[in-house]
């Protein structure tokens, strides 16, 4: 599953732009009062304003070549602070053979950076860590009051779940894009937020947009 384009809304447009542009220094584009684009790789995120009582977050994760994790977190961790569990500030999955570091930024999305080493997309490991390294957008959360039933919606969209699921955690996709679909108010994996559901539109690769909540 190839997410090509991933919209998504917030209260705090111009902090959320300086972040990804100057803490992280990503190529930001088409920047108004109104939205701005930010290249993730393979795939565009866009960011348009929202009024709401409350600030809307995501989860989203930045696939990274499966050799270059130890220098994505040399890169990231003067730039931002690396959510933790207890002692940790990185997991490795082994379900999912890959590595992951999480952090939030200004509105509170929560980030994940994540190399799957089953995939086979090495680069040049003695070179320092860029934003040029970050592949594609591999994940967002979608999350609901039923989950069984919108692994069953997205099904009909052709897309199956991929690996171990439950009632309140069910992955839909493959392991190049997946829904990461979750009951509101399950806390969210390295952090203390609980998923709530907010409107986002998701565009993947031969199956088309979506658009939920």
């Amino acid at each position: 599953m190839m997410i090509e384009e991933l919209q998504l809304y917030t209260t705090r447009l111009e902090d959320l732009k300086r972040f990804y542009r100057d803490t992280l220094g990503m190529k930001v584009s088409d920047a108004t009062n109104q939205e701005f684009n930010l290249q993730v790789g393979r795939t565009k995120m866009i960011f348009k304003p929202c009024k709401t009582e409350s600030e809307p977050f995501y989860h989203f994760a930045w696939m990274i070549p499966t050799n270059r994790f130890k220098q994505a977190k040399q890169w990231v961790t003067p730039r931002v602070t690396l959510s933790r569990d207890g002692s940790r500030d990185e997991t490795y999955s082994t379900n999912w053979d890959s590595h992951s570091l999480y952090f939030e930024d200004p509105a509170g999305n929560i980030i994940e950076l994540i190399a799957h080493h089953t995939v086979q997309n090495e680069s040049d490991h003695d070179r320092d860590f860029t934003t040029e390294d970050i592949l594609q957008v591999c994940e967002i959360g979608l999350v609901t009051d039923d989950v069984l039933s919108t692994v069953n919606e997205l099904q009909q969209f052709g897309l199956a779940r991929w690996g171990e699921g439950s009632d309140t955690f069910a992955p839909v996709g493959d392991v190049h894009g997946l829904f990461i679909v979750v009951k509101k108010e399950r806390t969210w994996f390295f952090s203390k937020q609980k998923a709530q559901i907010y409107p986002l539109e998701v565009s993947i690769r031969d199956v088309g947009k979506l658009r939920i909540g």
